[in-house]
């Protein structure tokens, strides 16, 4: 380290001083200390209500999805309900399931009536825009739904199985369909009430009461008739019988979303038959209505459409049978095209068992329209009845064959169904869905690989109540489990009883006191515990909750109640530590 040489008893040294005169050392500046590290920054799913001592702890849990023992439980999927069109956007909903679930399935986006409109057009952009997003983020998708009677694409089925043109010819004037909304009290979509200052109504002497508080220029609209089956191009008489508080008009549509014939209504305060001549762009329409610039009530009793219509004959059952596996073959296979192999498992029939009579071997019968069972093949009403036409037998075997044929090698089937934990007849739901499965299956060809229990529970204050409940989903689980099939609890959530009344019904969350959450994360905690006790691992799908938040007041599904594992504002509730609690082994 010395640098000017001295020479000393023959042995060269170094000066240091000299060094500093002649070549100066700089040293080297002290290290800088080293930053603080940022705090970490937590999502609000990842904490508890804010400004409360009592949800504090909950800030110190974990994800749920890291309290599943996978090596005890290595087939146990952790499923989120979700809406599709949010989890795409990427924000909070994207984020809280990918961080703390394993599995996703869309609570709409993949049933058919979503997919596939009047005319039996299908549109699969937003399937494919959500099951690319959650495989990309590392979660599995699990389809919901493939056969089902409720939300279908009415208007193309009922077109498809309409009667056919009788060989013998001729015409006639008559009405060709119509509606009357004194018994019929229900309408298609709405644009939010609230948001745009109107309200619909019913009576059974007036039929639809509109009821007008503020003007708007198109934005009080809603639609009055779907699934309108007539010819394209030809001319029809449409006739309203309206009144109004005060005179007004209607503007309309008589097409679908894309387009259609545009028409106004205009209407005095006494009730009149008011007539447009009209045009059909397609042949399965509906009648979109707005009321403009007006303030006040709307009445319509009626709505028709008279024109000719070819004289028909009924297709057979045969015929029926036929046209709808060519239906059901253009709809499975064109969502598993969408779906590119990368959804592995399915509800391959939703809520195929009913609550009521007798299949001849002491089960439920299958669901069917009460047009069915009087002995008519007129189905009627909002849903589609599949198995009426098609049979109780071939309705599942043939949604089967066509699941296996045109999705992954290694997909899984389950049919899903609510009520399999009901207490108030021993549990026979569950036991009569066994026994189906043995019945399609008996062709050996079928197969169904297991049983989605959807449980849309309540949680009661009556102890009595609740013992009898947790008895009866410890038998459902049993069932299940003696039967060998796979096990999903599929749609799991909960709401709160007061009282003894076994049918009462659920107080909403603004109501529930601190002691009744708890008292729901316990019920939790005890299904998850028990699902776990009794389904053999290798029998495990998993369980999902379908209700990842609290369910807004205006939520067409258990509005305003405490359904949810997180608040309306993604903070989580006493509910996450029940699920935590559930989930860990340790």
């Amino acid at each position: 380290m010395f640098a000017a040489a001295l020479t000393l008893s023959g042995v060269t040294m170094t000066s240091c001083t000299a060094d500093i005169e002649d070549n100066p050392v700089i040293p080297e500046p002290e290290p800088e200390p080293e930053p603080e590290p940022e705090p970490v920054v937590k999502e609000k799913f990842e904490l508890g209500k804010p400004n409360n001592d009592d949800y504090r702890y909950l800030d110190e849990y974990k994800a749920l999805k890291e309290y599943i023992d996978y090596e005890k439980y290595p087939n146990f999927k952790l499923g989120a309900g979700t809406t599709a069109n949010e989890y795409i956007k990427k924000t909070t909903v994207y984020k809280m399931t990918n961080k703390n679930f394993s599995e996703t399935v869309a609570g709409n986006a993949m049933k058919m009536a979503s997919c596939v409109d009047g005319n039996g057009n299908m549109n699969f952009t937003t399937v494919k825009n959500y099951v690319n997003a959650a495989t990309e983020a590392g979660l599995s998708v699990y389809g919901h739904t493939l056969a089902w009677h409720s939300q279908q694409p009415n208007g193309w089925l009922y077109k498809l199985i309409a009667d056919k043109p009788d060989p013998n010819g001729g015409s006639e004037y008559t009405v060709v369909a119509s509606k009357d909304f004194r018994k019929t009290q229900n309408v298609g979509w709405k644009a939010d009430e609230a948001e745009n200052d109107y309200s619909i109504k019913f009576n059974s002497t007036n039929g639809l009461m509109v009821t007008v508080t503020k003007q708007h220029p198109w934005e009080v609209q809603f639609l009055a008739m779907t699934d309108i089956l007539l010819t394209s191009g030809n001319s029809y008489k449409m006739t309203f019988t309206v009144k109004g508080s005060k005179t007004g008009k209607l503007d309309g549509r008589l097409g679908d979303w894309g387009g259609g014939s545009n028409f106004s209504i205009n209407f005095t305060t006494e009730w009149e038959d008011v007539s447009v001549n009209i045009k059909p762009t397609m042949s399965s329409s509906f009648i979109l209505l707005h009321v403009p610039n007006y303030v006040g009530d709307v009445y319509i009793k009626t709505i028709k459409f008279e024109g000719n219509k070819i004289k028909t004959v009924p297709q057979t059952q045969k015929e029926r049978h036929d046209t709808l596996v060519y239906a059901m073959d253009k709809w499975i296979k064109g969502m598993m095209n969408a779906c590119g192999g990368k959804v592995k498992a399915w509800d391959l029939v939703n809520e195929a068992i009913g609550g009521g009579g007798n299949d001849g071997q002491g089960n439920y019968e299958l669901q069917h329209s009460d047009g069915y069972k009087s002995g008519t093949w007129d189905v009627g009403g909002s849903a589609f009845y599949w198995q009426d036409h098609m049979g109780d037998l071939e309705y599942v075997r043939q949604a089967c064959r066509l699941a296996r044929k045109y999705g992954p090698e290694d997909i899984k089937l389950f049919i899903n169904d609510y009520n399999l934990e009901s207490d108030w007849d021993g549990n026979k739901k569950v036991k009569s869905l066994v026994n189906w499965i043995k019945k399609w299956e008996a062709d050996g060809v079928t197969k169904i690989d297991g049983i989605g229990t959807q449980m849309h529970i309540s949680c009661f204050e009556d102890d009595n109540i609740l013992k009898s409940i947790k008895s009866h989903i410890t038998t459902m689980f049993e069932v299940i489990a003696k039967s060998g099939k796979l096990c999903r609890v599929s749609e799991m959530d909960m709401g709160y009883v007061r009282g003894s009344n076994r049918w009462g019904s659920s107080i909403k969350t603004n109501q529930l006191t601190e002691a009744e959450h708890k008292k729901m994360a316990d019920f939790y905690e005890w299904i998850i515990k028990e699902y776990f006790r009794i389904i053999p691992p290798e029998q495990q799908w998993g369980i999902c909750q379908w209700c990842t938040t609290d369910a807004p007041s205006n939520s067409g599904w258990r509005g305003g109640e405490p359904v949810g594992i997180w608040d309306q504002n993604y903070y989580r509730k006493h509910v996450y530590a029940g699920f935590v609690r559930g989930l860990s082994t340790k």
